[in-house]
């Protein structure tokens, strides 16, 4: 309410690369230094001054700022992810695809949908019947407590955590996957180490991590191997 009284007033004027490149050297350098602040290696194509009547308001305009960047970068990343989503949806059910230009959704999607018709998977219910014979209070333990125990993984298709089985035998964790997720990028997303778990690997002989896992120190050592940059 503060933020939208004060937007009401507030003096705004938008300013393009060139008008920036106009304005006195002692405010670029200022615009610059805030740039290496931020650390992204990106050019800035609008700035907007926002004029405010004292120093509280202006605090409260930046806070307001920054907390917007932060929200529309948190939202651009949630809606590639339904996207994809979706993409994954209409792969898996033969649907007539959705005329989209971006293809690294489609290939994510593709690779999905792909994934999910090949490899057997648990939901968290699959995994509590298995070990209690039957649905009793709370049918996502222990699979929920194993994922946040970082005991095994599951990816993610709608609103529902499916546990690739070959994670598990006699229903419980095989104690590898447990060494495995210590060891790879905290970066990685489940897709992405699910992907890898299913991909040939050189430090392996060309065979997969899924297939190796009896070969465990060299599935360690492959996990080790990992870069940050991967994809999936």
């Amino acid at each position: 309410m503060i933020m939208t009284e004060l937007l009401e007033t507030a003096p705004v004027v938008e300013l393009t690369p060139d008008e920036v490149e106009k304005i006195s050297a002692r405010l670029r350098e200022k615009i610059k230094s805030r740039d290496s602040l931020r650390g992204k290696q990106r050019q800035w194509r609008r700035w907007i001054l926002i004029g405010a009547a004292s120093k509280r308001e202006a605090a409260v305009m930046r806070a307001t700022a920054t907390m917007a960047g932060r929200i529309v970068g948190q939202r651009r990343m949630e809606l590639t992810e339904r996207n994809i989503e979706a993409l994954v949806d209409l792969y898996l059910q033969g649907e007539e695809r959705a005329d989209v230009d971006r293809e690294i959704e489609l290939d994510n999607a593709r690779l999905r949908a792909e994934y999910l018709s090949e490899v057997p998977t648990f939901t968290a219910a699959n995994i509590h019947k298995l070990m209690h014979g039957s649905l009793l209070n709370n049918p996502s333990e222990p699979a929920s407590r194993w994922r946040r125990e970082k005991r095994v993984f599951a990816v993610r298709k709608g609103r529902a955590q499916l546990y690739p089985c070959f994670q598990f035998a006699d229903g419980q964790p095989l104690p590898v996957i447990k060494q495995v997720l210590k060891r790879v990028p905290a970066a990685m997303t489940p897709w992405q180490i699910a992907f890898w778990f299913r991909s040939g690997n050189g430090w392996l002989d060309g065979r997969s991590p899924e297939e190796a896992l009896g070969d465990e120190d060299r599935v360690l050592n492959a996990a080790e191997r990992l870069c940050d940059s991967v994809v999936g």
